[in-house]
């Protein structure tokens, strides 16, 4: 077997792949959302601005923050009057409530702790304005769980308080402790087919638990452990078909 590939959170792969497998997720939210004519909406964790160009189809006025500047370069291609910004979601470049709404999808989950994200999501909203998050589901597709579960095996294991927010139970919790007056939540499942074994890894790949376990126990075991778990769901196209399951949760700003 020759070099195993790992594909980066950058470039037009992920644009591709991992953000146009979470586009019901990006629709569903914004539809919450409701954004109107001129709506100053920010979305943290941005990347190459897939969610934004939902939004400002709707006429929202839309701002986004990333932490890797290969992702904000495309999205600065494809959004050139937006205002996007390099940053980390932990602490946001903006004055409190300059936004009227906020949204983040697998953004905020993996700070440490997640709840400081959160609070400065709510921070930047004004008072009675919205902010949505949005997360894939841990028990989405059996094979993908499995996988997941292994690799956070491979790695140091985090203190209760920086327990990445799994499920949409612990996503409410979490927005309630930072001030959030959560009243709407939902669900979002999809059936997602990639066109191979490689294809699917590069998925995975995007999650910051396969990054770290990458880069603590090489490509190759990790690698290994992604095999195990998906070869044998390959049809005879060589295709592999995925269940996902989103969920996303709607909090009033109240301060």
């Amino acid at each position: 077997m020759g070099p195993i590939q790992v594909h980066p959170q950058n470039g037009p792969a992920f644009a591709n792949v991992s953000e146009e497998q979470v586009r019901p997720l990006y629709v569903a939210a914004v539809g919450a959302l409701e954004p109107g004519l001129g709506t100053r909406l920010l979305h943290v964790g941005c990347g190459t601005g897939t969610a934004l160009r939902i939004a400002a189809a709707d006429g929202a006025e839309i701002a986004g923050i990333d932490a890797s500047a290969d992702l904000l370069a495309i999205a600065r291609d494809r959004l050139p009057d937006a205002d996007l910004r390099l940053a980390e979601a932990s602490e946001l470049p903006y004055d409190r409530g300059c936004f009227d709404q906020v949204m983040a999808f697998d953004a905020i989950q993996y700070t440490e702790p997640p709840a400081v994200a959160v609070s400065e999501l709510a921070r930047v909203t004004r008072p009675g304005g919205a902010v949505v998050i949005g997360l894939w589901h841990n028990w989405s597709g059996r094979e993908a769980s499995a996988f997941l579960s292994a690799v956070r095996g491979l790695v140091p294991a985090t203190p209760p308080h920086a327990q990445p927010i799994r499920d949409l139970c612990r996503l409410r919790e979490v927005m309630v402790e930072a001030g959030l007056d959560v009243y709407a939540f939902a669900e979002v499942t999809r059936r997602y087919d990639f066109a191979s074994l490689d294809a699917a890894w590069q998925s995975m790949t995007s999650s910051p638990h396969v990054a770290q376990a990458i880069e603590i126990v090489g490509p190759e075991a990790a690698h290994d452990v992604f095999v195990a778990n998906f070869a044998h769901q390959q049809r005879q196209d060589g295709s592999i078909q995925q269940d996902n399951l989103f969920q996303y949760a709607v909090g009033r700003a109240t301060v």
